[in-house]
């Protein structure tokens, strides 16, 4: 995204509502050394309020101390407790895990529209920081009045109206994974409810995932997350699961996925053929060829080697990510993102999806983008890693992969 999505890392909250009063005791203060023991444990398991959640408050009531909150880390919470139980402190645990299973009976759930806006958020005027594509299993971890708050498989957190989610219970999201399915692979298309096109079911876009009920030689029958049937054409689709296996991020086919997208336009939180930021575009070109990227450009010049700026122009490859912003207490502020398509040449989402240039002899150079160059980010050699997850690998869309043939 060209600028970061920002939300103030809060892992102390102190709440001046009637909780506290239900609670029946007081707040301990910021700064003792039990909240900074707790705090670093909330630091260390999330470092990114985008891609996670550790938010509680300490109480005392009486010889106890009550601990308040919620995370999406299992084990921080576990941490957090040990250091009380190493204090040999007596307390309440009230520490909440999400999803909460004695609330959330469904914790799953696969997008069932072409484009799910993800919001800051639950309200549809509140600021759109990433999409989902029809497909797309996530993590519902709490709701509120007709929202869910979920995680994206690249761990991404946002608020999505509820009607855009099918919601599955453990046992539903594990048969899905399981099934036979395709990827959809042209830029756009519309799934049509039968082969003489009686009428538009629904619009699809390039990485929507859907189930396979049958196929013929030129027509897959296919099934949406919601239950809807309709039609594909079977030349815009691949058998998911061979896909996965088979698709890696290639630099060539890097190239070749980027430029399908030239002229589409720039939306704010886009990551989709309908609309894409520069962090959104860099990653669906990199999901069509296999590989799962942070969201945003702050997350994403954290993995692979970064490389600072000035750079001989040989040393760009085709399908590096290259890096522009500021530098900031002597570190680097990315705000943008490019691909790398061969030398000083690279495509981004700029106004729209185009190609500009380094080289201040082409035509296609940015005086703007050159002055504000940060370096350039390898993927190629770094992967799979943490923040570079390939499609095949990753537990919310396989339960087990076999190789193909078995």
């Amino acid at each position: 995204m060209s600028g970061i999505y920002k939300f103030k890392y809060i892992t102390a909250i102190i709440l001046f509502t009637a909780l506290s009063f239900w609670i029946g005791g007081c707040r301990l203060p910021a700064g003792t050394k039990l909240i900074e023991s707790i705090d670093s444990v909330a630091k260390n398991f999330v470092p990114d309020r985008r891609e996670g959640i550790f938010e509680f408050t300490l109480y005392r009531k009486g010889a106890l101390i009550v601990v308040k909150g919620e995370t999406t880390e299992p084990r921080a919470k576990e941490e957090a407790l040990n250091i009380l139980r190493k204090r040999k402190t007596r307390y309440v645990d009230s520490l909440v895990v999400l999803p909460d299973t004695l609330v959330t009976i469904k914790p799953y759930g696969i997008v069932c529209v072409s484009v799910c806006n993800i919001r800051s958020e639950p309200s549809h005027s509140a600021e759109l920081i990433s999409q989902a594509l029809m497909g797309t299993p996530v993590k519902i971890l709490k709701s509120s009045s007709g929202w869910y708050f979920l995680q994206t498989p690249d761990r991404y957190l946002g608020w999505v109206d509820n009607e855009s989610i099918t919601t599955l219970t453990t046992q539903e999201f594990s048969r899905w994974k399981s099934s036979p399915r395709i990827i959809f692979t042209e830029k756009c298309g519309d799934i049509f409810s039968s082969y003489n096109h009686n009428f538009v079911v629904s619009d699809i876009v390039a990485g929507s995932i859907l189930e396979k009920i049958r196929e013929d030689s030129k027509i897959v029958y296919i099934r949406l997350p919601d239950g809807r049937e309709g039609i594909l054409p079977s030349s815009a689709c691949y058998d998911f699961k061979e896909w996965a296996l088979a698709t890696l991020p290639y630099p060539d086919s890097l190239y070749e996925t980027a430029l399908r997208f030239v002229g589409t336009p720039y939306i704010w939180g886009g990551t989709s053929a309908k609309g894409m930021d520069c962090s959104g575009f860099v990653k669906t070109v990199y999901f069509l060829n296999g590989l799962i990227l942070a969201r945003d450009v702050s997350l994403q010049i954290r993995h692979g080697r970064f490389s600072p700026a000035p750079l001989p122009a040989d040393s760009l490859k085709r399908g590096d990510l290259l890096f522009f912003g500021t530098i900031k207490n002597g570190n680097p502020n990315a705000t943008h993102v490019a691909l790398c398509i061969g030398k000083t040449e690279y495509i981004h989402s700029s106004g729209m999806v185009r190609i500009n240039s380094l080289d201040s002899t082409r035509n296609d150079f940015s005086q703007y983008r050159f002055k504000t160059f940060l370096g350039r980010g390898r993927i190629e050699g770094y992967y799979p890693s943490e923040g570079l997850q390939k499609v095949a690998d990753h537990p919310w869309y396989f339960n087990k992969l076999i190789p193909v043939g078995k």
